[in-house]
């Protein structure tokens, strides 16, 4: 029976998962937490790794050694690049590449959706009025200033994890799937320096994020509408994980 890992960054990612998943057993492994299901007859494991390319590759890893799949899928919440793409789509990334200090590095290529598996997820993501696309997962430290960079590629989108998950994946051979639903973007940008907000271990400065709130009361429905876009992002994301692993033969490898 074939065993898919799954890997998001954050609670609100994972959460949406289990809110479509029934049943499910949950396994703590060191500081890791597990959840095991099914879906259509595969062994599914869902691990939340934390914000970040070195949580992302540690989790990975330990992902590997506890469960020894055939598939991992990096799978959550991105920013758009260009302003093609609206909330709440979805990209299907076809490679995926590192940019830090200015620079794009080598493009590495992921595994992509079969045929019945693109159509099984845009049928899914059609009630709510949106999109799958095929595009870049360009894994970063935190928002940049890389929009003039980076348009030259199909649908970028900005995470940061994909780059950890696949160098941890590659050392056992193991394809990886990227799909990312947009957050945020030129259309609706987040509305502070998300750089300026995490430190070098990628973990959120809350006292900053904190002051610049009180400092600027006005950007509060900026953040009430990021929650919500996020939320949506989320939940799209989930929705074309489980109707793409819902169909046999879901994935083509590089």
């Amino acid at each position: 029976m074939e065993t898919i890992g799954i890997i998001v960054a954050m609670p609100q990612e994972s959460d949406a998962v289990l809110r479509l998943i029934g049943q499910r057993a949950r396994t703590d492994f060191g500081k890791h937490r597990y959840y095991r299901f099914r879906i259509s007859g595969r062994k599914c494991w869902l691990l939340t790794s934390g914000m970040g390319i070195q949580r992302a590759a540690e989790a990975t890893r330990i992902l590997i050694d506890a469960a020894s799949p055939q598939l991992l899928v990096s799978v959550g919440i991105a920013g758009a690049v260009n302003a093609d793409l609206e909330i709440g789509d979805v990209v299907a990334s076809r490679d995926t590449c590192l940019f830090e200090d200015g620079n794009a590095g080598p493009f590495q290529p992921l595994a992509r959706l079969s045929e019945a598996a693109w159509q099984a997820a845009e049928k899914a993501l059609q009630p709510s009025g949106k999109g799958l696309y095929p595009g870049t997962a360009v894994t970063t430290h935190g928002a940049q200033p890389i929009q003039q960079l980076l348009e030259h590629m199909e649908n970028p989108v900005l995470e940061m994890e994909t780059a950890g998950i696949i160098s941890a994946a590659a050392e056992k051979s193991i394809p990886v799937i990227s799909l990312r639903a947009i957050s945020d973007g030129p259309r609706a940008p987040i509305p502070f320096n998300l750089e300026q907000m995490m430190d070098e271990n990628d973990n959120l400065r809350t006292g900053v994020i904190i002051q610049t709130i009180l400092g600027h009361p006005r950007m509060l429905p900026q953040l009430v509408r990021m929650g919500h876009n996020s939320r949506l992002a989320a939940d799209n994301a989930a929705l074309t994980l489980l109707a793409a692993l819902s169909q046999s033969g879901p994935v083509i490898n590089p």
